[in-house]
């Protein structure tokens, strides 16, 4: 019973470690700040996480061999691992706040429909069990059709309609669109068909035809209104139909 114990949690770490060590390598939007610093916070978080339930497995496998002194040596270095991960999680954090754009974390929303054809769209429900989050920490949904901006802003591509699509793996061009949703990837393309004739991609801001649809950088409000409210339409219909009062945001 010990040994399967200790196997299981054993899995579980590595498992949690890898999770904090995956890292795209061909990022289109950067939203973390992993390459501002040795490694990411939540690689030491990883690491730290690792090198404790290392310390912590020895310790029940071999406590009935191990002399006082021994002992010490390990709280000890669990005490230092500990106390390592968390300063340097400090210090990153301060600097980031520093550094930021902003000065600091922010918290914007904007809320946004996606019709294709004249069907709504919905993004894909967040797949892990531990997380709510379409997208990721700094970028996300929560199945409300709201855009969630948390956290600290280096540049302001990061919140951007782009980085958006990105983060919950889609993609936004201003001739295309590509969302995942529970059937699978829906991507549409200027020229593509709607009932039957060719079809364009639009979208709206607050009821503004907006001219550069990935670099829109939505509002700094966490209230809609007046933050923004943002409708993507692939249609076939004519501007006029979609929206009388066209206006453009630059």
């Amino acid at each position: 019973m010990k040994n399967g114990l200790l196997i299981f949690l054993a899995v579980f770490l590595i498992i949690l470690a890898s999770n904090a060590f995956s890292h795209e390598d061909e990022e289109v939007y950067a939203l973390d700040h992993s390459e501002l610093y040795p490694i990411s916070q939540l690689q030491a978080a990883g690491y730290g996480t690792l090198f404790f339930g290392i310390l912590i497995i020895t310790i029940i496998m071999l406590h009935k061999k191990m002399n006082d002194a021994a002992k010490k040596i390990f709280y000890f270095f669990i005490v230092i691992t500990t106390a390592v991960v968390t300063i340097y999680l400090v210090l990153t954090t301060l600097h980031l706040n520093v550094t930021s754009i902003t000065k600091g974390p922010v918290h914007w929303h904007a809320d946004f429909e996606i019709w294709v054809c004249d069907k709504e769209i919905l993004l894909t429900k967040p797949q892990e069990w531990w997380s709510n989050k379409q997208g990721v920490d700094l970028m996300h949904a929560h199945s409300d059709n709201r855009i969630h901006v948390e956290g600290v802003i280096l540049d302001k591509q990061q919140a951007s309609l782009g980085a958006f699509f990105y983060a919950v793996g889609g993609s936004l061009r201003d001739d295309s669109l590509k969302i995942p949703t529970d059937q699978g990837l829906i991507s549409v393309h200027d020229g593509d068909f709607c009932n039957e004739k060719p079809a364009k991609l639009y979208a709206f801001v607050n009821g503004n035809l907006i001219a550069s649809l990935p670099d829109y950088e939505i509002s700094h409000y966490e209230k809609v209104p007046p933050g923004d409210r943002i409708k993507f339409v692939f249609t076939e219909k004519p501007i006029g139909e979609i929206n009388p009062n066209i206006g453009i945001t630059k």
